[in-house]
């Protein structure tokens, strides 16, 4: 006679059970989720602080070659025909000089300095260079000059239908040198920046400073600050290989730390500092050191840092 076995039923999830997973493994990523972003900014925001350490280390390469830091422009164009004249060397930004500096040699070998970097003249009132411009070598992205946080598009541009701001193929980059205001060291009428008397910046047109004028300690006195590549406007600079009108972040109390265009557009006007960090934006030391500035600081203080000889006496940062 053949054994017989109860036949035992197959249980599965019921539609109740299989839900009730299925909600708390939705709980557990929305958990988790702002813990795995805060994770990744915080890697972005550091490759952002060490991207302003390989400049602060190619600056101060450069100047110990040179004996004096990058110019911040050469023959930058804008508004008016200052400094361009007939001149074809037009255009060059400060981190076309660095590019040896931080393993770029290759695009720096290619760059002709005796020809134009870019378009921007004063509306096109100035005369234009007869060799053209050069875009090959400086039509590329470079990460070092770029934030990871930062979302906008970093290029590449062409513009041509204002000259001031006139680009090809050129991409932005996230760092910018300071300038005391936008057309030269302390005036407008195109003297250099070696013949500005008064409080300079770091860097201004066809001009920088030698480690001997940070009079205000070179701790206490910026070289470079973060600006949101999206402005107000999607012709402003600055861009790495190219100088257009609105290239430099002009120092405070002209400009504040991520201010916005107005109470009702939050994009950042044109020479402005900022970033998509959360309170403020990372900033370089002339002794090397990056620092983060928050957004919140004293407005006197922020100017007094971003100088390198006003003589302020400058606090805690």
């Amino acid at each position: 006679m053949a054994l017989k076995f109860p036949r035992q039923s197959k249980r599965g999830f019921t539609l109740i059970e299989l839900l009730v997973v299925i909600a708390i493994i939705a709980i557990l990523i929305a958990l988790l989720l702002p813990a795995v972003q805060q994770a990744r900014e915080a890697a972005r925001r550091s490759t952002c602080k060490n991207n302003m350490k390989q400049l602060g280390l190619a600056l101060h390469n450069y100047h110990d070659s040179h004996r004096i830091l990058p110019p911040g422009d050469v023959n930058g164009g804008g508004y008016d025909c200052i400094w361009l004249g007939s001149q074809e060397t037009r255009n060059h930004t400060g981190q076309l000089y660095m590019l040896p500096f931080l393993d770029q040699a290759n695009i720096y070998n290619q760059i002709n300095f005796s020809m134009a970097t870019g378009l921007g003249d004063g509306n096109g009132a100035c005369t234009a260079p007869t060799t053209g411009i050069q875009t090959a070598a400086t039509s590329h992205s470079i990460a070092v000059f770029e934030c990871p946080s930062d979302s906008y598009s970093h290029g590449p541009y062409t513009y041509t239908s204002n000259m001031a701001y006139a680009t090809n193929k050129d991409y932005r980059t996230s760092y910018s040198f300071i300038y005391i205001e936008y057309n030269t060291g302390d005036n407008s009428s195109g003297g250099t920046y070696e013949t500005a008397t008064t409080t300079k910046t770091a860097f201004g047109h066809n001009g920088a400073a030698r480690m001997r004028d940070f009079t205000d300690g070179s701790s206490n006195s910026m070289l470079m600050i973060e600006t949101p590549m999206e402005k107000q406007s999607a012709i402003r600079g600055p861009f790495w290989a190219t100088y257009v009108a609105t290239g430099p972040v002009i120092a405070a109390p002209y400009r504040k730390i991520n201010q916005p265009y107005s109470a009702t557009d939050s994009r950042a006007e044109w020479g402005s500092p900022g970033s998509e960090h959360v309170g403020g934006c990372h900033a370089l030391l002339g002794d090397g050191a990056v620092r983060f500035i928050s957004e919140n600081i004293d407005i006197n203080t922020l100017r007094a840092i971003q100088t390198i000889n006003g003589g302020e006496l400058v606090g805690d940062f």
